[in-house]
């Protein structure tokens, strides 16, 4: 799950702060950082339909996305359907949330010249303060959907749920994987002569994969089957690694905002926002394999499917969080 700060003064064309951030704005005053940023636009939370085709590029920095995406624009291709998703940014103004062009080019020459321009050229971007990732940014359309998006991940999920309503599952690890390791995502949907056109320009421009996305269009946060879990079952990763057992189970109370009132024997032992994402959609607590290995949790979104005394999980073991204390 991504925390994302506001300011309390932005452009006309964002929305104001919701009563939800104001308390991740109170931790940021004092600081010797300046904040700006706001609450993405809930409209076009999902720009590639179930229609459209698209393809996903892979550059190595920002200087090669950003003449992959001027490439394309000069070719024709529509800018408004180019994305770009990466980390790395780095400048004296915390930026988090949904912004636009005025936002970072007033407060922060540092960061407009970070984005090297491609503001300008794709209009909007969220940049997301995720614990252990790093900054994810998220320019162009995507942007307006990354935010909620972003709400609804786990630690180290956070790209899949981005990308997670174009691109299968057993794909999104890899993706994650790219970003990680500090390489950019180019995005481009459209028709499928616009999206042809893309594969092979980016393909001219070395990205170093490029792959299309044109039959999964689905919801990456499906609640799996919870019910039909109980202790003692093994856990089997989305690689087909067998994780442990099942320890505890808890289902899923939609009314957890907070952890205040929670029973401390079935709160899950994880730092917030995680625990109250846990609470909110439920989750499993594993006895995982190994001597020295501790328990982990895996949220009901994790969970493919329960068969044959086994749960099977749609995201690799890495992705899951570790008890703490």
């Amino acid at each position: 799950m991504a925390e994302h700060m506001t300011q309390s003064t932005t452009t006309s064309s964002v929305p104001t702060q919701s009563r939800a951030n104001q308390g991740d704005d109170a931790m940021t005053r004092g600081s010797a950082t300046h904040t700006i940023g706001t609450d993405a636009p809930s409209t076009d939370a999902r720009p590639i339909g179930p229609d459209d085709r698209a393809v996903i590029a892979v550059f190595p920095d920002m200087d090669s996305a950003e003449r992959a995406v001027r490439k394309l624009a000069a070719t024709g291709f529509p800018v408004e359907k180019i994305s770009i998703v990466g980390t790395g940014i780095e400048s004296e103004t915390r930026v988090n949330g949904f912004v636009t062009a005025g936002d970072v080019a007033g407060p922060s020459t540092a960061t407009g010249a970070w984005v090297g321009g491609l503001l300008g050229v794709l209009s909007s971007v969220a940049f997301l303060a995720i614990p252990g990732f790093g900054t994810l940014v998220v320019l162009g359309p995507l942007a307006a959907g990354a935010v909620g998006a972003a709400e609804g991940a786990l630690l180290g999920g956070t790209v899949g749920a981005v990308l997670g309503h174009f691109v299968a599952k057993k794909h999104l690890p890899k993706y994650e994987e790219f970003v990680r390791t500090g390489n950019f995502l180019l995005v481009a949907h459209g028709t499928e002569e616009e999206v042809s056109l893309a594969q092979r320009i980016l393909t001219d421009e070395g990205s170093t994969d490029v792959q299309r996305h044109d039959e999964h269009r689905g919801s990456i946060d499906r609640i799996g089957p919870l019910d039909q879990v109980v202790e003692g079952m093994r856990v089997v990763d989305g690689d087909g690694e067998e994780v442990g057992k099942v320890e505890f189970v808890k289902m899923g109370d939609p009314e957890a905002v907070t952890i205040a009132g929670e029973d401390p024997n079935t709160m899950p032992l994880v730092r917030s926002p995680f625990a109250e994402r846990l609470l909110r959609v439920g989750y499993i607590q594993i006895d995982r394999k190994g001597l020295f290995a501790g328990d982990a949790y895996a949220a009901a979104t994790q969970i493919e499917r329960v068969a044959g005394g086994t749960v099977y999980l749609n995201v690799p073991k890495g992705m899951l969080l570790a008890k703490e204390g």
